[in-house]
């Protein structure tokens, strides 16, 4: 094992130990939700957006894991939240979701629906109990719900609906749209992740842009490498993917163009960005 994959397997032991304590169960809350909230966040992921705050977070100088956790545990949350609303029958219509049913497969469309709410409200409590700074606070909560909002990941939702609704238009075809759509629906958010973690560390405001530059390319890296991973899939067949826009050879040429921006970005940061700096190949290479 890697110094890289023993990090990460530490965070993520971590993170799943604060997410399993903020889903115990709480007699305010209804049984049925509650459950679903679990099945929902506690199966398997890789937790690649949590992690990545906690290693920006890190990188930029803070210090303990007191006012960081939280935001991870909100972040991975609001990513839940995000792909049970992808799964609906009026989004993407998918049965399965990493091997097991659907969210609203496993309950129905109207728990999954309030599960997928209730994470997200949750998720901004978390963001406004953490302790530190209010500053940063304020400012790491901007960020998120920039990337999450109509400009960001429920705008690419948006362009993704219509991409689907109106192939004859070919929206979501070409390169430039299927960019786009994939930008704002997936790279903005693991970009928010990385920032929001840098912001909460200290980190000057020219280190957060950079940041976000190398967030928003290994963003576009994620979603090249899960296109090409998934493009043998009957369920892709018509969907506005970054194969369907740019091709296959074309999209793995412009994954291994993603990471290397990515890498260098964090790398010219300096020795504190290494773990980030291992990111980019972690996610090229990966088979899964």
């Amino acid at each position: 094992m890697t110094d890289l994959t023993r990090v990460l397997a530490a965070d993520r032991k971590l993170i799943d130990a604060r997410l399993r304590r903020e889903l115990r169960p709480r007699h305010e809350v209804p049984a049925r939700l509650a459950a679903a909230m679990r099945f929902a966040v506690l199966g398997p992921g890789k937790r690649i957006r949590p992690v990545l705050t906690l290693e920006a977070f890190r990188a930029a100088g803070g210090q303990g894991v007191e006012s960081v956790l939280p935001f991870c545990v909100g972040i991975e949350f609001v990513h839940t939240f995000s792909l049970i609303h992808d799964d609906l029958p009026s989004m993407d219509n998918d049965d399965f979701r990493r091997g097991r049913p659907s969210l609203h497969r496993k309950y129905d469309e109207a728990t999954a629906i309030l599960a997928a709410d209730g994470l997200f409200a949750h998720a901004f409590e978390l963001f406004a109990r953490a302790p530190g700074s209010a500053e940063r606070k304020l400012e790491a909560v901007r960020v998120i719900g920039s990337a999450v909002g109509p400009a960001g990941m429920t705008g690419g939702q948006m362009l993704d609906i219509e991409a689907t609704r109106n192939t004859d238009r070919r929206l979501g075809k070409s390169s430039s749209d299927a960019v786009e759509i994939h930008r704002k629906k997936t790279a903005e958010f693991i970009a928010a992740a990385v920032v929001a973690g840098a912001v909460l560390g200290g980190a000057a405001p020219v280190i957060q842009r950079r940041l976000r530059q190398a967030g928003l390319a290994l963003g576009l890296l994620f979603q090249m490498t899960d296109d090409l991973l998934d493009m043998q899939q009957a369920s892709e067949t018509g969907r506005a993917t970054m194969v369907s826009g740019l091709g296959r050879a074309r999209t793995a040429s412009q994954a291994e163009a993603q990471a290397r921006k990515s890498e260098s970005v964090f790398t010219s940061l300096g020795v504190g960005y290494r773990v980030l700096a291992g990111f980019p190949d972690l996610i090229l290479r990966r088979r899964s």
